[in-house]
């Protein structure tokens, strides 16, 4: 959600609706940390869950509904091995961390889904269809910035590749946006043509925006509160890009 808080904002403002599906419970990241101690399955189950809370209250502090917030329940850090190595739900990736080869949690969207390609897939097509959204955000950050984000794309738009095949949608009323965050033309390289955008944001959604990550104590939220920006300090402008060719070029990142 982070790189997405003037779009959030300008939503909620003129009751435009929207959803947020988080692909992963967030479940190794930091749980060592937190426990001070290499984490068990069951304490990565709970640690994952502590993770979805602590989002739930972030978009909460912006505004955004809990009924509007969505979970798969992937294995942190794991989106990679299930992109590219396990597509078959009848041979899933097996989560170490988690001990499972399905998702653990019982309040995500779809319980128990099998940590394989196409069963992700098929659930964000579900989610796609519920919504019939016009606009799609997803994030792109560089693979060694972090896997998990780079795969949410790639499930993201096959899913809707897929859709636009089936005739289910056609790609002319979807706008598909990936943050700015990092480079997502070249970092991984994409064979995708952009168009940047860019939207200012006043001083008090950027303040909402500060606060709400105070949330995420597991994360250094004490940290955060400690790196306190001024308000005239805050950014007034955030930047994405639109992919205005997504339902071209499929199956270019099908290998690592």
């Amino acid at each position: 959600e982070g790189g997405w808080d003037g779009l959030t904002r300008a939503a909620i403002e003129i009751h435009i609706p929207i959803h947020f599906v988080y692909f992963t419970g967030g479940d190794a990241g930091s749980c060592d940390r937190y426990y001070e101690h290499s984490c068990s399955p069951a304490e990565a189950m709970n640690f994952g869950t502590l993770r979805m809370a602590e989002t739930r209250a972030v978009l909460g502090h912006l505004g955004v509904p809990k009924d509007d917030i969505y979970f798969l329940g992937l294995p942190d850090g794991g989106s990679g091995e299930i992109w590219y190595h396990h597509p078959d739900p009848a041979r899933p990736y097996l989560s170490v961390l988690l001990a499972s080869d399905h998702t653990p949690y019982s309040n995500v969207f779809q319980p128990n889904l099998p940590f394989a390609r196409e069963a992700v897939v098929a659930a964000v097509k579900r989610l796609l269809k519920a919504f019939h959204p016009e606009v799609v955000g997803t994030a792109h950050p560089p693979a060694e910035g972090h896997i998990d984000h780079v795969v949410c794309n790639y499930f993201v738009v096959k899913a809707l590749q897929e859709m636009v095949s089936a005739k289910e949608l056609s790609p002319q009323y979807i706008k598909l946006y990936v943050d700015r965050v990092y480079n997502p033309k070249t970092i991984p390289s994409t064979p995708y043509h952009y168009s940047e955008h860019v939207l200012y944001v006043s001083g008090e959604v950027m303040a909402l925006r500060q606060e709400a990550g105070w949330y995420y104590q597991s994360q250094g939220g004490n940290r955060a509160q400690g790196r306190l920006r001024d308000f005239n300090k805050l950014l007034r402008k955030t930047v994405y890009r639109q992919v205005l060719d997504w339902e071209e070029h499929q199956g270019w990142n099908s290998t690592p």
